[in-house]
């Protein structure tokens, strides 16, 4: 069925020539006006008279503008009239295929987590990576081949299977390194430390020497508690008659002789410190000749 159209172009001619020349001679006497208290009210009348030209001009444009739309209008109703046929057959086959599409993607979506069941008990995959298993939309196109989807499937689960093993070594030599450090550690602890406090860790993803020095760390906090505190010395009370007595230096008087001692002392240097301040605190007049360390 083909549609015939008979067209015929709009053809619109007016006197432009005629009315351009006319409209351009007596806009000639309009330029040049000056706006002023005498003029204002010519101005305002003649500013009205332009604008009233132009709407006119104007509105002469759209009517014959909307009269010659008219044809094409009508053409495009019966068009669309047409067109809403047509849909109204095509709809519901369209929503049948989708449907249809929907119900394939459907089964192809239940075949594939089958697969994906029976390869990870297959695989022995733990949970961890056996979530990674996912159905994937390539999966679902009406395209895709049984055979395709399975060869994905096994490649994808082999690689997950080799990353747990991997995994698995590898906390394996975690759990001995963390083992052996904390049988060391221990030695010298009243409490031990537990695996168990350490074992989150490598879920954390941390690396060895982190766990180690972690360990290391808690053990020296545990030794340092256990260290015995030092009790505070008392000081003994002697007897009074034990006591030593605390000899008075009588301050000398102005008529009792001096007399003077030049020794040579050898002794700590704390204890040289202790003899010369207790001879300050006795009154005692000395000079210091010379000082040194004994050779």
């Amino acid at each position: 069925m083909d549609i015939q159209v008979n067209k015929q172009l709009p053809v619109i001619t007016i006197n432009f020539d005629e009315v351009k020349s006319n409209l351009v001679e007596n806009m000639e006497k309009y330029k040049g006006l000056v706006v002023t208290e005498d003029s204002l009210k010519d101005c305002k009348a003649t500013q009205k008279d332009l604008a009233g030209l132009r709407n006119k001009l104007d509105t002469y444009r759209k009517d014959v503008k909307k009269e010659m739309e008219k044809p094409i209008k009508d053409f495009e109703g019966q068009c669309k009239e047409l067109i809403g046929l047509i849909e109204d057959v095509e709809k519901p086959i369209k929503l049948g295929i989708v449907e249809f599409d929907n119900k394939k993607k459907e089964e192809k979506r239940l075949k594939a987590q089958e697969i994906i069941a029976n390869t990870v008990i297959a695989l022995g995959l733990e949970k961890k990576y056996s979530e990674q298993l996912t159905v994937l939309d390539k999966y679902l196109n009406l395209s895709a081949s049984a055979k395709s989807v399975v060869e994905d499937i096994e490649q994808r689960a082999a690689a997950l299977k080799q990353q747990q093993n991997s995994d698995k070594a590898k906390a394996e030599m975690l759990k001995a390194t963390i083992e052996t450090t904390l049988e060391g550690v221990n030695k010298s602890l009243k409490t031990p430390l537990e695996y168990e406090n350490f074992e989150k860790y490598i879920e954390f993803g941390w690396d060895i020497s982190r766990i180690v020095r972690e360990i290391n760390d808690r053990a020296d906090l545990v030794r340092k508690a256990e260290q015995p505190k030092e009790e505070p010395k008392q000081e003994i009370e002697l007897p009074t008659d034990l006591k030593p007595k605390t000899q008075i230096v009588k301050d000398t008087q102005e008529d009792e002789p001096l007399f003077y001692v030049d020794v040579h002392v050898e002794h700590g240097f704390k204890q040289i410190q202790a003899l010369s301040k207790f001879l300050k605190d006795n009154g005692y007049v000395y000079k210091v000749h010379s000082k040194g360390k004994v050779k």
